[in-house]
């Protein structure tokens, strides 16, 4: 089987900026926030659905289809495995490799707009057909949490602590211990974590892709969509959460456990 390449990270953990910087790399065709529903479920975001469309990513923002093909290729109406192969061909044609952002939070949270089914479905899926180069991304879980609450409104109005837990804890322990990577540790020396990164999905490596961030599109925060730089965010957990909500966060039994099994990371 043939080689696709994988990137797993929860909202509000640093995969854009990451997947910015591998997209960045030499021959690299990146896909943003792929899922087998995304567009559906970007639909019941009101996002705007093109966006979370691989085909529509791959032409608009690669270049692999000219105009006249992009439009046979929607008129097919294909599915998404079938979607992934054409882009797949069309990338190894041109001779690069492709790497594809998955959209966990669809698989791992996805409340208000779906159930979460706690499994990988890109993951799944894919590896029917491809031999997987994957890789994931850890923040720390009560940064992640105060990060989705400042951001998003739907994540305030429906996401109670425990809930939060159990997503992440799900995707923690899917996640392969050896392909883990620390968005703390990206923060505090991108060029030997992203050289590490760039070995496990076996892609060369380029001293130079900052000057290539410019060019790559994607999805995701804002910020790190238009920054041409890697820039350093300090954790602000330990000053956003007051003294009682710390005490019944250090008692509550999920997080010590979620916590505990993350021992070796955090």
């Amino acid at each position: 089987m043939k080689d696709i390449r994988l990137i797993h990270n929860l909202p509000r953990s640093g995969g854009t900026i990451i997947s910015k910087c591998l997209g960045a790399q030499e021959n690299i065709v990146l896909l943003s926030e792929i899922h087998p529903y995304g567009v559906e479920i970007a639909r019941k975001m009101n996002l705007n659905c093109d966006l979370y469309d691989p085909i529509f990513q791959a032409h608009e923002w690669n270049g692999l289809f000219e105009k006249e093909e992009y439009e046979k290729i929607r008129s097919f109406n294909y599915n998404f495995e079938e979607k992934i192969h054409l882009i797949f061909e069309e990338v190894e044609m041109k001779n690069k490799k492709l790497i594809i952002r998955d959209w966990c939070f669809v698989d791992y949270f996805g409340i208000p707009y779906t159930e979460p089914t706690y499994k990988n479905s890109i993951l799944d899926t894919l590896s029917k057909k491809f031999n997987i180069l994957n890789l994931y991304i850890l923040r720390h879980p009560l940064e992640l949490y105060i990060s989705n609450f400042k951001i998003f409104p739907f994540f305030r109005d429906n996401y109670k602590f425990n809930f939060f837990v159990k997503g992440y804890e799900k995707f923690f322990l899917h996640a392969l211990k050896d392909k883990i990577f620390k968005y703390e540790d990206f923060n505090n020396n991108p060029k030997d974590n992203l050289k590490n990164m760039c070995k496990i999905l076996k892609i060369n490596f380029n001293n130079n892709f900052k000057d290539n961030l410019k060019n790559i599109k994607l999805t995701g925060d804002d910020k790190a969509i238009a920054s041409i730089d890697i820039k350093i965010n300090n954790d602000t957990a330990s000053t956003l959460i007051k003294k009682e909500d710390k005490n019944k966060i250090n008692n509550n039994t999920n997080f010590i456990r979620l916590m505990e099994n993350m021992k070796n990371y955090y």
